[in-house]
């Protein structure tokens, strides 16, 4: 009788330390998970180096969205040319990339990451206007030297008076300058680089932010030879929905786009 009252005893003081040790397990387990390599180049405001630390909006994103999936980052800068060499190459992630048919032979992409919004900064004195294409043709638009602004745009630009321009920051400068009427830029980068400019400056222009012409989604992306690929992908995508659900997406973008006191 004593030996089975013995028994009972031990199984029961296993039980005990059984149920209080898993928790303990468990986080052992979690920390000791690597972190996926993410490799990119600077793109700023999207993707930037602030006080030693890799940030930006899109980065803010992508690692917010993995973070609520428990998915721990190590993110790394290389020049753009040797980042897709590394993506066709190496077991890693990489973000800011648009869809094309080559790409998609070798990469997955996540769900878009960020949706660039293409928008006018115009001089107020010439009080520009506009609902349609048509309306433009009385101002001189600066336009990038290297963007498309969508296929239908893209074939009007014939029709109305345009320059190119080599940068942003060159093609906001020219509209201070009375070169240009108004320009066409993506709307987070109009904040950032409108916090360069005197409140002067500022005064003279005007963001038509409504009114967006022309949007371009960016993705995160991996080889298909990744075995993990999928995983991550599905890990970002379900992380995107839980930022958005929880109104953290709108706020990391609506926190970019403020213009700072002078």
């Amino acid at each position: 009788m004593r030996l089975v009252q013995r028994i009972i005893l031990f199984i029961y003081c296993a039980l005990v330390v059984m149920a209080f040790a898993p928790s303990s397990y468990g986080q052992v387990n979690n920390q000791s998970k690597p972190a996926i390599k993410i490799v990119i180049d600077y793109s700023p405001p999207y993707i930037m180096e602030q006080n030693g630390k890799i940030t930006g909006i899109a980065t803010q994103i992508v690692e917010s969205a993995l973070s609520a999936k428990q998915v721990s980052t190590d993110i790394k800068q290389l020049p753009w040319t040797d980042v897709k060499l590394s993506v066709d190459s190496e077991k890693v992630l990489s973000f800011w990339w648009h869809i094309n048919k080559q790409r998609e032979k070798s990469w997955l992409f996540s769900k878009p990451i960020y949706q660039a919004e293409y928008v006018f900064l115009a001089r107020k004195a010439v009080r520009f206007y506009w609902t349609r294409f048509d309306q433009l043709r009385p101002y001189k638009i600066g336009l990038s030297h290297i963007q498309s602004y969508g296929e239908v745009f893209d074939s009007y630009i014939q029709y109305l008076n345009t320059e190119k321009t080599l940068s942003d920051f060159s093609a906001i400068k020219k509209l201070l300058d009375g070169q240009l009427d108004a320009i066409l830029i993506e709307k987070s980068m109009a904040f950032y680089l409108m916090n360069y400019l005197t409140d002067e400056e500022r005064q003279r222009l005007e963001l038509f932010e409504e009114q967006v012409l022309h949007k371009e989604p960016y993705f995160l992306v991996c080889a298909k030879f990744f075995n993990n690929c999928s995983y991550y992908i599905n890990q970002l995508n379900e992380g995107l929905k839980l930022l958005k659900n929880s109104g953290r997406y709108e706020a990391i973008i609506r926190s970019n786009r403020t213009l700072n006191e002078n």
